[in-house]
């Protein structure tokens, strides 16, 4: 594959900055773990009322659903996945834009679900259709809730135990939180390789970096439509969406307002010849050390401050 410019990309990452980055990794497969922990695990039931027409909605089954479950991994992990591979490689042709980048995605997209289902579990809320799931039936007597009480799980008839816990779990929303994950941190990338602030204003590239967060706006809406949230655990899902995604994306690259924007952070370790060499006189000046102070002597002395933030003896 070459770049843009008719250059061969490397796909050769060194043995040191792949170990330098195993805490990121192991961090964003625990919280996938918990992830899917939580979403057998048996939520709380919240009490509610029969004459709720709030959550009085006809059932729509996940597979005719709007945007389905696979759908969805699609649209928020896949789509900014092929994108940052095209932009990493094509436009910057740097393996470590392409590593850190992924890395950052798929850590905001683990830290979004783990969030997500956390709250779903903890909070119980009835979903719009939760009577249509729960199917519930009284022995004998109109339906209606307990005097000066609310109804429970107990008078539910539903068979299919994974549609009655799934009808406590509407908040938040969890195709809305990992819409606007994975759109947002495309915007942010996008963003910074088109250098957004340069104080140019280019209206395309307004339009690049929006239409992400549009798609996933669309996906938070069809969610009402469908009957599976209410507006307030779209609103909520959106927001940690974005949370995630800004906090996974800036621990890998600057802000897009940043000159150079368009790059990562440099590696922890920086192996030749592929990355970019840390700059160790740039750090001594950044930490109050005296910037004109002479460069250390070639050879063995200047050899024993190689480690980051070590003054020379």
């Amino acid at each position: 594959m070459l770049g843009l410019w008719g250059e061969t990309p490397s796909f050769r990452l060194p043995a040191s900055l792949v170990r330098s980055y195993i805490p990121d990794w192991i961090v964003t497969v625990v919280s996938t773990l918990v992830w899917l922990y939580l979403g057998v695990a048996q939520p709380h039931y919240q009490p509610f009322s029969v004459n709720d027409k709030s959550i009085s909605y006809p059932y729509v089954p996940p597979n005719q659903q709007t945007v389905t479950t696979p759908m969805l991994f699609a649209a928020s992990i896949f789509v900014p996945a092929c994108v940052i591979v095209v932009l990493a490689l094509g436009l910057r042709r740097s393996a470590h834009d392409l590593h850190v980048g992924l890395l950052g995605l798929l850590m905001g997209v683990s830290l979004t679900l783990m969030f997500t289902n956390c709250l779903k579990n903890v909070v119980g809320r009835p979903r719009p259709s939760l009577l249509a799931r729960c199917l519930p039936r009284l022995p004998d007597t109109p339906l209606s809730d307990p005097p000066q009480g609310l109804s429970t799980v107990d008078i539910c008839t539903q068979d299919d135990a994974s549609v009655l816990d799934e009808g406590f779990r509407s908040f938040p929303s969890g195709h809305t939180s990992l819409a606007f994950a994975g759109m947002t941190y495309l915007m942010y990338f996008i963003a910074g390789k088109l250098h957004l602030f340069d104080r140019q204003g280019h209206t395309y590239k307004s339009f690049a970096v929006f239409m992400p967060l549009l798609l996933a706006a669309i996906i938070g809406a069809t969610r009402v439509a469908d009957n599976w949230h209410h507006p307030t655990d779209v609103f909520v899902g959106a927001a940690i969406g974005m949370c995630t995604a800004t906090f996974s994306y800036h621990q890998y690259y600057p802000l897009a307002i940043a000159s150079s924007c368009d790059a990562p952070y440099d590696p922890r370790k920086s192996p030749e010849p592929l990355l970019p060499l840390y700059a160790h006189h740039i750090h001594l000046a950044s930490t109050g050390s005296n910037p004109r102070e002479p460069d250390a002597p070639s050879g063995r002395a200047a050899s024993t401050s190689s480690l980051p933030g070590e003054v020379p003896q």
